[in-house]
């Protein structure tokens, strides 16, 4: 029987690298955007797929899609929570709305959905939730702390859950990557987003589908990508007030790793 797969931020640039991978792993794809013209694109490229317009943003919208499209629709063996958005500045400059559409799309709408998601593949008894989480869920950095609080709200989600649902047969996973090279790092990269970011080489969209393809293999609650930023980044949440100490020398590395970075992509 052919397997099911729901993606979220189906066409941004890890979306589409999962996309291609679900795809060529045989499943029929249910894909999720906002964006109605990548999205079309996107059905052409895989026949059969399913497709759901959907700002996140709006919270009628998303209930909707979760009590139509999740809880009563096609069922997906695995669903791949990806959609996210960031908006650079620390908390007093960014604007309300900016503030608001990043709870709402990271945490709120991801986590209506999941919670449908729990209930449909609760009934059915199987199933595989995996959200994309962010290394933002673990350690908060200056200049992008409501988008860490948005994760860290994620992460917490996935913990809690995945033994709610353990006795119905359904997996939860977290993924948790480092700065991956997408157009969202490329625009930190240009835009002045955290040093940190780039302490580290940014691992490939294909690193992230490894892993995530990985956890459907063998079931986790939290995989780090690359394990080395994990291991790091846990240690560091371990002791808040360690990070305060180290910011000096970490943004002078980080602002060497974002002028390679932008050399690399040909724009330094």
């Amino acid at each position: 029987m052919t397997r099911t797969a729901l993606l979220t931020g189906a066409t941004g640039g890890l979306g589409q690298a999962i996309a291609a991978r679900m795809a060529a792993d045989g499943y029929r794809l249910i894909l999720v955007d906002f964006d109605a013209t990548r999205l079309a694109d996107m059905a052409a490229r895989y026949p059969g797929a399913e497709t759901h317009v959907l700002d996140q943003r709006d919270p009628a919208a998303v209930t909707r899609f979760c009590e139509e499209a999740i809880e009563q629709g096609t069922f997906a063996d695995v669903a791949v929570v990806n959609a996210g958005m960031l908006v650079i500045g620390n908390v007093a400059d960014i604007s309300r709305q900016a503030m608001l559409d990043q709870l709402q799309v990271n945490l709120v709408s991801g986590a209506l959905m999941i919670q449908s998601l729990a209930r449909r593949m609760s009934r059915e008894r199987k199933g595989h939730i995996i959200a994309t989480v962010s290394m933002g869920g673990i350690v908060s950095l200056k200049g992008s702390a409501t988008y860490s609080a948005s994760k860290f709200g994620l992460r917490g989600l996935l913990w809690g859950l995945r033994d709610e649902l353990s006795a119905d047969g359904v997996h939860v996973t977290g993924i948790y990557p480092a700065g991956i090279d997408t157009p969202m790092l490329r625009h930190e990269a240009r835009n002045g987003g955290s040093a940190l970011n780039f302490v580290g080489d940014p691992v490939t969209v294909d690193d992230v589908v490894d892993a995530i393809t990985g956890a459907l293999r063998k079931p986790r609650l939290e995989v780090y990508v690359p394990y080395s930023e994990g291991l790091t980044g846990r240690i560091a949440g371990a002791w808040p007030g360690l990070l305060a100490r180290l910011y000096p020398m970490l943004e002078r590395m980080g602002e060497k790793g974002r002028a390679k970075f932008l050399r690399r992509i040909g724009e330094a």
